[in-house]
């Protein structure tokens, strides 16, 4: 039996963190499904969506050091996993259509994840990166308040 707290880990330090489709194919299902305000619109749809996601946001926001996990537990099953990190990062591209700005940026971010036989089926963001999300509002809002 994969460790949860293991699977979740590699996932939010290494694919989220720097996009490493590797950890990507090692962690989540093929239909995962992930709510995150990276795609506005609507859930994450799969891994390949979701490696498409996230590639661009690295792309546009590389990492200026390694995801730090603040805290992490499971349930007792191993089914949930709740993982908090901090990660600093760099708009050193267009994102979104928002010109890079240089500057680095405090992602705070809670995730809950829910595993099926040792994969992540589903990724439930909620942050609290107000710098990020004033930054995109001009083109986020509208997409979210239709």
């Amino acid at each position: 039996m994969t460790d949860p707290l293991a699977t979740v880990r590699r996932f939010v330090e290494d694919f989220l963190g720097r996009a490493d489709l590797a950890a990507a194919d090692a962690t989540a299902h093929p239909r995962i499904q992930g709510i995150t305000g990276l795609k506005p619109m609507g859930p994450i749809d799969g891994l390949d969506e979701y490696k498409g996601i996230i590639q661009a946001f690295v792309a546009a926001f590389p990492a200026e050091a390694p995801v730090r996990i603040i805290d992490q537990f499971a349930s007792s099953d191993g089914t949930r996993v709740v993982t908090r990190f901090h990660s600093r990062q760099r708009h050193a591209a267009d994102f979104f259509g928002v010109a890079a700005t240089g500057r680095v940026i405090l992602f705070d971010e809670t995730h809950v994840a829910r595993l099926r036989d040792g994969l992540i089926v589903e990724n439930i963001v909620s942050a609290t990166n107000l710098e990020f999300e004033m930054l995109m509002a001009p083109v986020l809002a509208p997409m979210i308040l239709r």
